[in-house]
């Protein structure tokens, strides 16, 4: 015991990570914690996950707290007026564990998917190692949601697509296109309609990958005057005020 405590004195980062590596109890997608995961062991949570991970959208991750933190903004969404919009579907993996896990089908919301289903446009400013990870999946997505009568699939570049969506309100918002631009674009213009109280969640905020996102997107949060809580996950999550924005 002395010998503890004179380590955690001497070299106390080394003792916090040993002391997270054995009583760890989560590690992936770039986040190790001993806190408290028990969501990892809810099985309709589980069962939802298995579902959008079978879509191929993640690859070789696992990036469960960052899907569960999704179905906890969607979750929330699902008491306010207004309909889902997701910028940046791809395969449809973060959108189809959502819409298992809230049995979407019981709600009376639509779903909007917006996505090109082909990649990148070439004149895309991203980040090079994410260029060749997207082929075109456009009829598999359409399959895949075929079930769910509120999926409105859109399929184009944003911000030109969003005039497709029709909601006067919007209940969570998540955005994910790699790409600064479109994501400032989507937020700005949706913002109006966002009802009070609903998530916005930027799936790439807190990535070293993707710092143009983070710079742009605070650039947007200081404009229209909101605040971004970076999460221990890498997103991003904002609230909408009911009539002021959110200040120190």
């Amino acid at each position: 015991m002395l010998f503890g405590r004179t380590l955690r004195r001497a070299f106390p980062g080394f003792a916090e990570l040993a002391a997270i590596l054995a009583h760890r109890s989560y590690l992936a997608d770039g986040l190790l914690t001993r806190h408290a995961a028990d969501f990892l062991a809810d099985a309709k949570f589980r069962d939802a996950y298995a579902k959008g991970k079978a879509t191929g959208s993640w690859l070789s991750m696992e990036p469960a707290w960052r899907v569960y933190t999704a179905c906890w903004a969607a979750a929330h969404g699902a008491g306010l007026p207004g309909d889902f919009v997701e910028c940046g579907v791809n395969r449809g993996g973060m959108a189809l564990t959502i819409m298992e896990y809230l049995d979407f089908n019981a709600l009376p919301k639509r779903f909007f998917l917006l996505d090109t289903y082909s990649g990148f446009p070439r004149d895309a400013e991203v980040a090079p190692a994410n260029r060749g990870l997207y082929g075109d999946c456009y009829a598999e997505v359409v399959a895949r949601f075929a079930p769910y009568r509120g999926a409105v699939i859109v399929r184009g570049r944003v911000p030109e697509t969003l005039a497709q969506i029709d909601s006067a309100e919007i209940a969570f918002l998540s955005i994910d296109m790699n790409n600064a631009a479109p994501e400032v674009a989507a937020v700005r213009q949706l913002w109006p309609r966002l009802s009070a109280g609903a998530a916005v969640l930027l799936d790439d905020y807190g990535s070293t990958a993707h710092r143009p996102q983070k710079q742009a997107m605070d650039a947007l949060a200081a404009e229209l005057g909101f605040r971004i809580l970076a999460l221990p996950s890498g997103q991003g999550l904002v609230i909408k005020g009911a009539a002021h924005p959110l200040r120190v």
